[in-house]
């Protein structure tokens, strides 16, 4: 991946480049933001930069042929490191990186900016999480002790390191105290403050920001060809994240099907209907789990919004003008007194579908509890 490919971030990227440039390349970074926000897109940019031969002032060249194998994540210096567990595909005990790098990389020239969850769903890892083990680290440390083959540097990136247990942990910790010469380690990573202290201590932290409304409406009228209009409803929506406004592009049906039908369990928990919920919950259990953790996702970023429109701060609603019609006659039924409880629920409910409980049971389950929540609001 290049720069140039990247979403907005300016900033971050001039300073990678003057890094390089000035000959300040530090041995250990430490990338790290919210979804959508582009930290891998910019370790792989920034892995290009410094495994280009022919590196101009803004950018890779683009054409030697460290550009071309590292845009493919093929180049033999650059070392790939991300969660993984046993498949019915890989089945085998202490299965690493390398075993799914061809998965992997299709999974991330298609989609950059994807999140975990559906890298765990390309590679069809059911209800199982992925995880860096101790055989990954000890495989790391080996290719390390190398030479590197084409370029003066090696480069690693480990994507989502909070991932490591314990043991890979440790061992990443002595590679970082005495790092093999000119390698470069980068860490990639939603959620830091799960890494060991002393790993954190190592890096240089780099706080990747949303995307700033401007950048992320020149992607979607230049690339995505929205009109003007269009393209700011989406980006009030995705909130910096791009992966989020892709979704509200491509997935316009399934999101409005998931409106629908919050809007209909809503309704049914608001009026005490037990037909109508086992009806909600037959209906909703065939979906796969995907799609069943999409709808509650849906419905734990309406509570959002509702409770912003019921202490009256538009300015933090998201909503389209679809939405518009239910959420702040809904509004009202979402206090402070019961938000924490039903966000809650839902949050259980992802869960549960996450570890394989039977739909039927988890949505008539979160149909009967939010109803009751709901009615103590309204008799109160």
């Amino acid at each position: 991946m290049f720069f140039r490919e990247i979403v907005g971030q300016e900033m971050l990227k001039e300073r990678f480049i003057q890094t390089v440039t000035g000959n300040r390349l530090s041995h250990a970074w430490l990338l790290f933001g919210s979804e959508g926000s582009g930290a891998l897109p910019l370790a792989l940019a920034f892995a290009s930069y410094i495994l280009c031969t022919s590196r101009a002032d803004e950018d890779s060249c683009g054409i030697c042929p460290g550009c071309i194998k590292s845009h493919k994540m093929i180049h033999p210096d650059l070392h790939l490191v991300f969660p993984v567990n046993r498949t019915k595909a890989m089945d085998k005990d202490g299965p690493v990186s390398d075993d799914f790098i061809n998965d992997w990389r299709s999974f991330i020239m298609n989609n950059a900016y994807g999140r975990i969850n559906q890298w765990y769903d390309y590679i069809d890892l059911e209800n199982k999480q992925g995880l860096i083990n101790i055989e990954e680290s000890k495989r790391l440390a080996s290719k390390l002790a190398l030479k590197s083959f084409e370029s003066d540097f090696k480069v690693v990136i480990i994507w989502h390191p909070e991932k490591m247990n314990d043991q890979a942990a440790n061992k990443l910790l002595k590679l970082l105290e005495e790092p093999p010469q000119l390698t470069v380690f980068l860490l990639v990573s939603e959620n830091p403050d799960l890494l060991l202290p002393t790993i954190r201590s190592r890096c240089i932290p780099v706080k990747v920001p949303r995307i700033a409304d401007a950048d992320l409406i020149r992607k979607l009228i230049d690339d995505h060809h929205l009109p003007e209009n269009d393209a700011l409803e989406v980006t009030t929506l995705a909130q910096g994240n791009y992966l989020k406004a892709f979704e509200l592009i491509t997935q316009a049906d399934e999101i409005n099907y998931n409106f629908i039908k919050f809007r209909d369990l809503m309704r049914s928990c608001l009026t005490s209907n037990i037909m109508q919920l086992i009806m909600h919950s037959e209906e909703l259990s065939v979906l796969n789990r995907e799609k069943q953790k999409a709808f509650l996702e849906y419905g734990l970023k309406t509570i959002r919004e509702s409770l912003a429109l019921h202490f009256q701060n538009p300015d933090l609603t998201y909503i389209t003008a679809n939405e518009m019609e239910f959420t702040p006659r809904f509004a009202p039924f979402i206090t402070g007194k019961n938000v924490s409880a039903i966000s809650d629920e839902l949050s259980k409910a992802i869960r549960d579908i996450e570890r394989n409980v039977n739909g039927r049971m988890v949505f008539l389950d979160l149909g009967l509890k939010l109803s009751g929540m709901i009615q103590r609001n309204v008799r109160n």
